[in-house]
């Protein structure tokens, strides 16, 4: 019997994703192996500690290019052929692949597809779930960026600096403010005042206009900095 051609333009997008695969593996062999773990993310500051760090659950493991352009020139085009099913795109598609099975492996790098679901009660009461999907990047020989771990525990020492520097210099305290750029506490009586120009927009009149406003600051370079933010 004949094969349709939508049958067999399925096939090979599904062809697409075997040599995806085959790359991933090629990059980095045994990645599959992740798929299904824990992998944890601290992105903690001093001024903004965490106690935990966040945890992802890894659903798969595929590739992803490090320079996009470089890769579309390689492959005559951004991503697999696709539009109406026709006998042209089928050969568009067979061409695609072709190329894509000669990638150069030193023009990926691996990427991890993470999954995490949060909760929280609405103001009804309620208890509410999300689910949020990210993808993040493996770099062969370098692995992940700092802030990525399947290693809960050797985030411990992190966890514990950002505690105490905020206890030390962030955590409000009686007779000090914070600085409105970096957040930290700077008592009254040495606080530096900076009158902040910017753009506002008036919604009634329907313009912007230029407002003031006093700013609190630890410095004079965190007003500046504040200051030329506001410029943009």
């Amino acid at each position: 019997m004949r094969e349709l051609l939508s049958d067999k333009y399925n096939r090979l997008k599904e062809r697409e994703a075997e040599i995806e695969n085959a790359h991933a593996e090629a990059i980095c062999p045994g990645l599959k192996e992740f798929v299904g773990k824990k992998l944890y993310e601290l992105r903690s500051s001093p001024r903004y500690p965490m106690s935990e760090p966040e945890e992802w659950t890894v659903t798969d493991v595929g590739v992803v290019a490090k320079n996009r352009y470089e890769l579309a020139k390689f492959l005559g085009g951004y991503g697999f052929p696709s539009g109406r099913v026709t006998k042209k795109l089928i050969a568009e598609a067979e061409e695609y692949l072709d190329k894509l099975e000669k990638v150069p492996l030193d023009m990926y790098d691996a990427l991890f597809g993470l999954e995490r679901f949060s909760e929280w009660t609405d103001s009804n009461g309620e208890r509410r779930t999300c689910k949020t999907s990210r993808g993040v990047k493996f770099v062969p020989g370098k692995g992940f960026e700092e802030s990525l771990s399947f290693d809960k525990d050797s985030f411990r020492e992190k966890i514990e600096h950002d505690k105490a520097e905020y206890e030390k210099f962030y955590a409000p305290r009686e007779g000090y403010v914070a600085c409105e750029r970096c957040g930290k506490q700077v008592p009254e009586t040495e606080v530096v005042k900076y009158n902040l120009i910017y753009r506002a927009y008036d919604n009634r009149a329907g313009r912007q206009y230029v407002a003031k406003r006093m700013g609190k600051f630890c410095s004079g370079e965190c007003a500046m900095n504040e200051q030329m933010a506001l410029e943009g």
